[in-house]
């Protein structure tokens, strides 16, 4: 049977059809962000300024998280194991958007109160923070949870390949900078927009009457999943401000972050594996497939990282230009966080979750979170902080972090073998 009479015979909302699902969507949004990433570091001759526009996505991405709350795992697992009862979705829809509509007026004044008005880099900041709140609001975790990720895809990719195109006709100089957060958040609206249209006439679910003991039900089951989100994004986003304080002038967070931007790539193509694997395993708890997905793809992600090792200057100017030779070596550097974060997506809420042992996700990392940041204190004590150190210390941390789990389900793999026997 070829591949198209294959994808014709699919089963609507399986495994395969929403992994494939998430790998459009995550590699197309970090497809559009590198050429994004490389028209900018093209146009933008001036490395400060291109360096304002990576701290202020850095920073936007605790607002993302703040935004989100955790609700792309609490909430996700709620809609896959309730995903019949049509009342119960409408309720977490409402509850969901009610929650981050008051977080955007938080959001906002923090905002507000960190800038002056009349800064130059304010608007950028607050054209950046409405892009991240369309994007916050967009109801992903409904279409992961019901596991119909193809509606969703669809839409969300062409709008923002919309703002990519808007961005590279457009945007010409310096005095141009501004037009990368606003051509995003247009993006973002759309698809937004075009998301809410198709969940309310196609999967029939709509904002309802809530009670404030139903949002702060929501609001206080989900705080352990913002805690382990918000936890293992500090030490990838506090890397990019640190090199600003140590190098005010932002070359080094500029150079610093077209090797992340590659490397996330990477790791973009991991993750819509253990995205589609949470709630299938919230059903099925089918552990030998985990097994099955390490022996397979850590063999590829082993090879892909062994390529990228040699050939990550080459990588570096074609995508950013021949001003980023440097992102070389801190590309090299971040090779082993790549490769240890397949297994510690895997390992976490598909595998710790489905044993119901969530709570040993959030806690492992938090410890790897501590660990960073003392790491970040005696470099920054020693004056050994360099884009290098930086770069092999993310790797430590993962590994810590992989370490922990790969502890935890050995001491526990008697409930591994207690789920497997129960099939």
């Amino acid at each position: 049977m070829d591949l198209k009479q294959l994808w014709r015979n699919r089963r609507g909302g399986s495994l395969v059809e929403n992994t494939i699902m998430l790998y459009i969507l995550q590699f197309s949004n970090m497809f559009l962000g590198i050429i994004s990433r490389g028209i900018q570091t093209r146009v933008l001759d001036d490395k400060s300024v291109y360096g304002t526009l990576v701290v202020a996505q850095s920073v936007m991405t605790y607002f993302q998280l703040f935004l989100d709350f955790g609700f792309i795992l609490s909430a996700t697992a709620k809609i896959s194991k309730h995903r019949n009862d049509q009342d119960y979705l409408n309720r977490i829809l409402t509850c969901v958007v009610s929650i981050k509509l008051c977080f955007t007026v938080i959001s906002v004044l923090v905002l507000a109160l960190c800038f002056s008005a009349d800064s130059g880099e304010f608007l950028i900041y607050l054209i950046f923070l409405a892009s991240t709140v369309f994007n916050a609001l967009l109801p992903d975790y409904m279409y992961r949870g019901l596991e119909r990720m193809s509606a969703i895809t669809v839409r969300t990719v062409s709008v923002k390949l919309f703002a990519t195109l808007m961005i590279a006709v457009f945007m010409r100089g310096n005095e141009d900078a501004y037009m990368v957060p606003l051509f995003t958040a247009i993006g973002n609206f759309g698809a937004l927009v075009c998301v809410y249209l198709h969940l309310f006439k196609k999967v029939g679910v709509r904002f309802t009457r809530v009670s404030r003991r139903d949002i702060f039900t929501e609001l206080k089951e989900s705080a352990a999943f913002f805690v382990s989100r918000i936890a293992s994004t500090v030490y990838g986003a506090a890397n990019t401000q640190v090199l600003a304080l140590v190098d005010p002038t932002k070359t080094l967070s500029s150079i610093y972050s077209s090797a992340e931007t590659i490397s996330s790539t990477a790791k973009s193509a991991m993750s819509p594996i253990s995205d589609s694997l949470y709630p299938h395993m919230m059903r099925s708890r089918n552990f030998k497939l985990i097994k099955k997905t390490l022996l397979i793809f850590m063999p590829l992600i082993l090879l892909c990282s062994a390529i990228l090792f040699i050939f990550a200057e080459p990588i570096c100017v074609l995508v950013f230009g021949s001003g980023y030779t440097e992102s070389a070596l801190a590309l090299r550097a971040l090779l082993p966080s790549i490769i240890f974060t397949f297994p510690n997506y895997i390992l976490g809420f598909p595998t710790l979750g489905a044993i119901g042992l969530a709570k040993y996700v959030n806690l492992t990392t938090i410890l790897g979170t501590v660990f960073h940041v003392l790491g970040l204190a005696l470099l920054f004590a020693t004056q050994s902080l360099t884009m290098v150190t930086l770069c092999l210390l993310t790797g430590c941390t993962e590994l810590l972090v992989l370490a922990c789990r790969v502890t935890i389900i050995w001491k526990n793999r008697r409930l591994l073998r207690q789920e497997e026997e129960s099939q």
